[in-house]
């Protein structure tokens, strides 16, 4: 926008400046004439900072997105070693899981729950790639909640454990597929692309 606005008052100067019918109006009025170019000039500069501004603190909210979802997926990946190691291996060996989990609840990803209330995330990520992250975050907490009900036997725990480890895989490539689309490595139309081939994966 404020390029836009710095473009046309270049184009109003010019305009101006060069106009021939203009001529007489230049030489009655040389100083005021002067004045008002230097007006606009001054103008201009400003809008081209504001529009450099804009775009340099654009820049740099999307690097800071792309640390946090970096960061999350570093505590999704700690939610899946804790998964694996604390629930589902020792449930494999014949551990007693319901007190396992009565001791050690399962818990969500810690960056990854307040993601949603993030204004980097409401502000940079994609419309579809903020979908994903509801139906994926949902669907965690609900698995978390029945995973930790105490009367639900350990075959029960074991499977809802496996669907929570999904969805937390799901998520961790959909926070990937938005650092890849920040970063330019890939375009909105083919992370959609791929967000729709991760989700159907899951239906």
């Amino acid at each position: 926008m404020y390029i836009i606005i710095a473009c046309l008052l270049v184009t109003l100067s010019l305009v101006l400046i060069n106009i021939p019918s203009l001529n007489p109006f230049r030489e009655r009025h040389k100083r005021t004439f002067e004045f008002f170019i230097s007006l606009i000039s001054t103008f201009t500069g400003f809008f081209v900072a504001l529009s450099l501004n804009t775009i340099l603190l654009d820049v740099n909210q999307k690097k800071n997105l792309v640390k946090l979802l970096s960061a999350t997926n570093l505590s999704i990946e700690s939610s899946e070693m804790r998964t694996k190691g604390m629930y589902l291996n020792p449930a494999e060996k014949g551990s007693d899981l319901a007190k396992i989990l009565h001791d050690a609840p399962v818990e969500m990803p810690k960056l990854y729950s307040n993601m949603q209330s993030n204004s980097l995330v409401s502000d940079y990520f994609s419309s579809n790639a903020f979908q994903a992250y509801i139906l994926c975050s949902d669907n965690m907490q609900t698995f978390v909640k029945h995973a930790n009900v105490p009367d639900v036997p350990d075959d029960k725990k074991i499977e809802i454990l496996n669907k929570y480890l999904k969805y937390l895989d799901l998520a961790k490539q959909i926070n990937n597929l938005e650092i890849s689309k920040l970063n330019g490595d890939i375009s909105q139309s083919s992370e959609d692309e791929e967000i729709q081939k991760l989700t159907k994966q899951l239906q």
